[in-house]
């Protein structure tokens, strides 16, 4: 692990969300430590956590107490800590030679510990490891792409049914660009930079479209935009036409309110209503789009 991937973790990746989300409780906390014991090698691991940790935070002891070891002084940080270096810490938990060697990448740790985010009715959920698979001769060979990431989750109704699908979709191979796209959109969500998002959110749609069309086969260009890439989708899949106004919408907001284009004189209110539909949209249709074009 590249040391400038110990600082791509919940903390870094956004500035404070203007909405004070509901905080991590006790329970949830303990939830994850016993899940480690189970998983894992434990002083092994909980030294892992502390290098990485001690390497964010940028010094050699993480909590106020007096301790004997790393894994008391881990543990005693992770007691006390912000509810996002606890998040950090959980990201962490899938980057160590722990969780490879040990529990290995069948682990069902991910799902564990998106229940305990369940139970304790939080905001967050954790996402799964994405790879890319490669033919390389006779051989198939698979290359690990994108770790574990805690994403807001800010309507647990949307999120189950359209959210957390479309992140389970787009964690093909095939659909690399507009997972990683996607994923942003929600992180530029998360730290209220709606422009940011709408813009993303356009990308990944675009994206997902293109990746129907080369793999039906569909004739395209490859400068084609979302409109007439849309209107190749919904003509070969047989959508109804009716379809087509709604599911432009994702790039029509992106068009008229995001920052991929200059507004010129005329000021954009890109609230947090606006994108927060925006990203539910953009699941809606990425999953009504991939479902119908099989």
């Amino acid at each position: 692990m590249a040391l400038a991937d110990i600082f791509k973790v919940f903390s870094r990746r956004a500035v404070s969300s203007p909405q004070t989300p509901k905080p991590l409780t006790e329970t949830f906390r303990s939830r994850v430590f016993m899940g480690c014991r189970d998983s894992f090698a434990m002083e092994e691991f909980w030294r892992e956590i502390h290098s990485k940790l001690a390497y964010l935070h940028g010094r050699h002891q993480l909590s106020n107490t007096e301790t004997r070891s790393e894994v008391a002084d881990v543990l005693a940080f992770l007691s006390g800590c912000d509810d996002a270096h606890f998040l950090d810490f959980i990201e962490y938990i899938f980057q160590t030679r722990s969780h490879f060697h040990g529990s290995g990448m069948a682990s069902s740790l991910v799902d564990d510990i998106n229940e305990f985010f369940r139970q304790d009715d939080l905001p967050y959920a954790l996402t799964h490891f994405v790879w890319t698979e490669s033919e390389e001769g006779e051989y198939v060979s698979s290359r690990l792409t994108a770790h574990p990431q805690v994403i807001r989750k800010d309507s647990a109704v949307i999120h189950a049914t359209a959210i957390n699908p479309a992140l389970e979709l787009l964690r093909g191979s095939e659909f690399l660009a507009a997972n990683r796209e996607f994923l942003e959109a929600l992180e530029d969500f998360r730290k209220a930079d709606y422009g940011d998002c709408l813009t993303k959110c356009g990308s990944a749609f675009e994206s997902v479209l293109k990746v129907i069309c080369v793999r039906k086969k569909w004739p395209h260009n490859a400068t084609d935009t979302a409109s007439p890439l849309l209107r190749t989708v919904i003509a070969n899949a047989g959508i109804d036409s009716f379809f087509e106004q709604p599911l432009v919408l994702v790039a029509t907001i992106r068009n008229r309110l995001s920052k991929s284009h200059g507004a010129g004189t005329a000021s954009r209110d890109v609230t947090e209503a606006k994108a927060e539909y925006a990203i539910n949209a953009t699941a809606a249709a990425i999953l009504l789009l991939v479902k119908e074009s099989r």
